[in-house]
């Protein structure tokens, strides 16, 4: 059934499916202001099974910083990580946004409002952002024509888009409404990377081409709202054509970690800089790339107390400590798990690592989450209800309140349509 069938048509398939699969939603009130963006898409009917009882309500969390776990508190122990009991969760199903569902895995920011991948026409991609009680805003997020990244933040969403000459941070609410939109680059051969503070806001790294023979890399802080905290402070500015590359991470003592290599060169580069941009250590060896003629994919991740994990081709090679000039080896319990996904859970106390799924013959989709004490302690496995038919595209979402997101199948006719289950701050 496309956007265009109806309401009454998607609400009776809806109401179904859902009997079937004995989870729950809510939805009530009108949908909130629209990003203009938004309009690039069909209005689409909003779909409301009923809600699950027992889920909180909190105040919206601050964006201002808060204190942040140091590592002389006392670990958690495992008891205090795993959850006793998964529950039913809520689910909600949306029409695709494209003539074909493109469906994909959802996350969620720090007030707990979801951000579900619902592509558009020819393969745009965007997000349709939900409350976490099920309420659907009415508001989609679109990404760019190349580069699209889009950061949960404590409060908010940010989101950088590239096309062919330029490069854009815009600045979401938790309702998805766009707050600001702010031109970062106008030039063809711009690299750029984007990282939560997890105090707040965000942090850019840009490389952009001063002259054919000059490039210049800048770093630059931006608060929830989408405003420069400060201006860019230049980083490196070097005399080379071949194309640079650039990672940034932000641990949760607010330092930011730049990592760089040139496009070719096996070697990283790594360097601290203050909240402010200023340079806390001297460029220091980071890491050496397996793949040095093609950049296939780098994250670093924050880790409990402080510092960085880097995984670098699926695989967690190294870890680099708060402040301080050097790389040590990844930690056996990460660099014996290649292809996770890390994030911190319970105030950032613990770990959950989200493994690839495992397609069970004659089953489906297993997707599971593996749990860890600040100092890698393992404390188990908790396996999700089965998603899908395939394992494709998929992965258990970890957002920064610490929902639990996991995108499932419809497996009715004619079902242009995308479905999400959620277990709102499982992990907070």
């Amino acid at each position: 059934m496309g956007r265009g069938g109806g309401r009454w048509g998607v609400v009776v398939v809806a109401a179904v499916w859902l009997a079937q699969a004995s989870v729950g939603c809510s939805g009530s009130a009108e949908p909130l202001p629209r990003d203009p963006e938004h309009d690039a898409l069909p209005e689409r009917p909003r779909v409301e099974p009923p809600v699950q009882e027992g889920d909180d309500a909190d105040d919206p969390a601050p964006e201002e910083p808060v204190e942040e776990y140091s590592g002389s508190t006392p670990p958690l122990s495992c008891a205090q990580i795993v959850p006793g009991t998964l529950g039913s969760g809520r689910a909600l199903i949306l029409p695709a946004n494209g003539p074909e569902a493109a469906c994909g895995p959802g996350t969620s920011e720090g007030t707990g409002t979801l951000a579900l991948q619902n592509d558009g026409p020819l393969g745009v991609t965007a997000w349709d952002i939900v409350l976490r009680d099920g309420e659907d805003t009415g508001n989609t997020v679109l990404g760019g024509d190349f580069i699209k990244i889009l950061v949960p933040l404590r409060q908010g969403f940010h989101l950088i888009t590239q096309s062919e000459f330029s490069a854009t941070l815009r600045a979401y609410a938790a309702d998805g409404t766009l707050l600001s939109a702010r031109s970062l680059a106008v030039e063809r051969q711009a690299v750029i990377d984007i990282a939560a503070d997890p105090r707040g806001g965000s942090r850019i790294a840009l490389w952009t081409r001063e002259t054919p023979d000059t490039q210049v890399l800048t770093l630059q802080s931006f608060n929830g709202r989408g405003e420069p905290r400060a201006p860019p402070v230049t980083v490196l500015n070097v005399s080379m054509r071949d194309t640079m590359t650039v990672l940034v991470g932000v641990d949760t003592r607010g330092r930011t970690l730049l990592l760089w290599r040139e496009l070719g060169d096996a070697s990283w580069v790594g360097q601290w800089r203050r909240q402010d941009g200023s340079a806390l250590t001297a460029p220091f060896p980071a890491a050496d790339d397996p793949s040095p003629t093609g950049f296939t994919g780098g994250v670093l991740s924050p880790l409990v107390g402080g510092g960085l994990a880097f995984q670098l081709v699926g695989q967690w090679v190294r870890r680099f400590p708060s402040g301080e000039a050097r790389a040590l080896p990844a930690p056996t319990w990460l660099a014996s798990r290649p292809g996770t996904s890390l994030s911190l859970i319970r105030q950032n106390r613990a770990y959950s690592l989200a493994p690839p799924p495992t397609l069970v013959t004659g089953s489906g989709c297993q997707e599971s989450l593996l749990f860890f004490t600040s100092d890698g302690g393992a404390c188990g496995e908790l396996n999700l209800p089965l998603g899908g038919a395939t394992c494709d595209g998929r992965r258990a979402g970890v957002g920064v309140d610490g929902t639990v997101v996991q995108q499932i199948d419809l497996n009715i006719p004619a079902n242009n349509q995308c479905a999400w289950r959620w277990w709102s701050r499982l992990l907070r």
